[in-house]
């Protein structure tokens, strides 16, 4: 037998005052006048062993009722067998799910706030010494400490929903991992159990390949919502990535329905800048539509919007924020080789929009490629491994490269570089078929471009031209074609913005300086190759946003709305600077919605941040699939339960130790009737 609080036990001195009591209690006696004193005598003395045998009975009795009140206080519990056969720790791990999709209504609430009751009644209900770890989808540092009852019960009521997406395989990773580093620093775990509270997501729950290595039961737990179904914003986007001032947009929304209902006459608002108009579209059950509209941008600079829908289901996904820049220069570079033609800088130049500069292939440095969007290689034979270097970065970056090479490369410094860009590389020249007979108009690169039938225009008569050589790595589309089958034209259809003809501007090899595509070829270049940041970050995912100042010793960049003021992190890339919403503290700190960025009191520039969409996918497994993900994965799953009719921690294999304080509430309060009945039967 031990006791919680033993120090309670010190107050068994309280059995002293009834005791007292009893010992000093005088009566006081009446005169009574009677004839004789022989039967008052015998009476007497009967009423008196009465009397004294009623008062040690009911002092008996208060004073077991102290002492048991003194015992339910000290709380006497037998412990368990692990306690006391067992060297090492005894450990319930409870994962909580909670994301987004765990804000969905089920019989008893939010799923969210049915799965904290669920795990508080676990930790209520499990032994007293037992040792617990909470973690969530932070799968963070901070949760891998071992907590007890009190503490488990308080960190319980503090989890919120978080914009983390978790699958079944990292949360196990996790978890093994927790073992291993235990096990490492000596902690020895004799048992563990872990109770898996989520909704089970098709969507996001993946197949488990983390090596399980430990013998820890598994406890899935599945909250289900009363409706299932979903409608949500799924993406956005433009007809043009060009956004110049006084250019007509048109923004596009796609909306999705996740249910086997149709909905219609869905009201879709579009807020841009202070353009604010309401489109109706109807949804087919389980599919999508696309809504659209129509403005021009009537202001330079950043112009930020959303795109809402209203949903009942999950809240997270019903808004669309984006940002983006109202264009009034672009900036191009020309780097001038041997074979350079004044040609590229003349179209250039009749453009207002366009900021033209050049420097020499000898004298390229970082800092010529810096803000530039697009850079156009003009006549170079000599492909230094600076240079190539610099043009690497530069398209990794998300530059625009135009290729025209000279008329005597040097194969090893061209092919050096249009294999970093993987596309096809430059070999010997050619002389034979060379006209240009095809232009694949079915390319997104021409969409626009054409008002006429493009078979009516003059086509440029091509004299010599490198031949080119694809390998497994290249990823071409070839845009102006030879009658020999070989491009005249291409670009890249990987990561990199790149776009490269395969004869020189000479005239000695072509007439395309003078052909009417020159210039439509060059402008629409530049005009896909805006340098545009992304149109939005997703919180918590690894892409960047580039910002036109670098912060200083006395001015940080910050993130400001109406309801947050946020420190990103900021790092410095080939002198350009970006700034990220990855880690814990965007996560726990940011809501999606538009910011503006300052650098110290100064704004320079917007960004838009989202919710992750892969949750918007409604769709919970079944119990013989979350069966089969665990066993597949080679866990031992002990029992699958649902939150209906929840029994506390009763179906963990625990060895529960016996508390008695209970029983020593109820023998106290027997032993107060019992005093007033003997009270009451002596009365009589």
């Amino acid at each position: 037998m031990k006791w919680v609080h033993p120090e309670f036990i010190f107050a068994l001195a309280v059995i002293l005052i009834p005791l007292l009591i009893h010992l000093f209690h005088f009566k006081r006696y009446k005169t009574v006048l009677f004839s004789s004193l022989t039967f008052l005598k015998s009476i007497e003395q009967e009423q008196k062993s009465v009397r004294k045998l009623k008062q040690w009975l009911i002092f008996a009795m208060r004073a077991l009722a102290f002492a048991f009140i003194v015992f339910a206080f000290a709380q006497p519990y037998i412990p368990s067998k692990n306690s006391t056969k067992q060297a090492g720790t005894a450990i319930i791990a409870i994962y909580l799910d909670n994301s987004y999709s765990m804000s969905r209504i089920g019989s008893s609430g939010e799923l969210l706030s049915q799965a904290r009751e669920i795990a508080k009644s676990v930790v209520n209900d499990a032994p007293r010494d037992a040792q617990f770890v909470l973690f969530t989808n932070e799968l963070s540092g901070e949760e891998k400490q071992t907590l007890t009852k009190a503490q488990c019960a308080e960190k319980i009521d503090k989890i919120d929903y978080s914009s983390l997406v978790r699958s079944a395989n990292d949360v196990t990773r996790w978890w093994n991992q927790w073992l291993s580093d235990n096990e490492r620093n000596d902690f020895s775990v004799t048992q563990s159990q872990l109770i898996y509270l989520s909704d089970f997501q098709k969507s996001t729950t993946q197949k488990i390949t983390a090596k399980n290595t430990t013998n820890t039961l598994f406890y899935p737990i599945q909250l289900n919502p009363v409706k299932s179904g979903n409608l949500y914003v799924d993406s956005i986007w433009f007809d043009s990535p060009i956004h110049k001032l006084g250019n007509k947009q048109t923004v596009y929304a796609l909306v999705r329905n996740e249910s086997d209902e149709a909905i219609n006459t869905v009201d879709v608002g579009f807020k841009i800048g202070k353009i604010n108009r309401d489109v109706f579209a109807d949804i087919p059950a389980n599919g999508a539509d696309t809504v659209e509209l129509s403005y021009f941008n009537t202001n330079s600079g950043h112009c930020s919007g959303s795109i809402t829908i209203n949903d009942q289901q999950m809240t997270h996904d019903d808004a669309f924020y984006f940002s983006y820049e109202v264009r009034q220069k672009s900036e191009v570079l020309i780097i001038d080789g041997e074979d350079a033609v004044p040609n590229v800088g003349v179209v250039y130049a009749l453009d207002d929009f366009y900021s033209v500069s050049s420097v020499k292939e000898t004298q390229l440095t970082q800092s010529n490629l810096s803000n530039k969007d697009l850079v156009v290689v003009n006549g170079v034979n000599n492909m230094s491994l600076g240079a190539v270097k610099l043009l690497k970065e530069f398209a990794n970056d998300g530059g625009g490269l135009l290729l025209f090479p000279g008329t005597k490369v040097s194969y090893l410094g061209w092919n050096n570089l249009l294999k970093e860009l993987n596309i096809p590389t430059l070999g010997m020249l050619q002389e034979k078929g060379l006209n240009v007979q095809k232009i694949n108009t079915k390319d997104p690169f021409y969409i626009g471009v054409f008002e006429q039938n493009p078979k009516q225009l003059r086509l440029p008569a091509v004299k010599k031209s490198y031949r080119v050589q694809s390998g497994s790595n290249t990823l071409a589309v070839d845009l102006l074609t030879y009658e020999n089958g070989s491009p005249f034209f291409l670009k890249g259809s990987g990561k990199y913005n790149v776009k490269l003809a395969t004869s020189s501007l000479s005239s000695d090899f072509s007439s395309f300086t003078s052909n009417q595509l020159f210039s439509t070829l060059l402008l629409r270049t530049a005009e896909l190759s805006q340098r545009n940041a992304p149109y939005f970050l997703i919180i918590g995912d690894p892409q960047n946003y580039p910002i036109a100042e670098a912060p200083s010793a006395d001015k940080t960049v910050q993130l400001k709305n109406n309801a947050t003021v946020f420190l990103p992190k900021v790092f410095v890339k080939n002198e350009a600077a970006f700034l990220s919403v990855q880690g814990l503290e965007a996560i726990r700190q940011l809501k999606a919605g538009n910011y503006d960025i300052h650098l110290g009191e100064k704004s320079i520039g917007a960004l838009s941040i989202n919710y992750n969409r892969a949750e918007s996918k409604v769709g919970n497994l079944s119990t013989s699939e979350i069966q089969s993900l665990f066993e597949e994965g080679g866990i031992k799953v002990q029992s699958i339960n649902d939150a209906q009719g929840w029994s506390g921690a009763s179906f963990l294999q625990l060895d529960q130790e016996q508390n008695y304080w209970k029983w020593c509430v109820i023998l106290a309060i027997l032993f107060v009737f019992a005093e007033m009945g003997i009270i009451l039967f002596y009365k009589k």
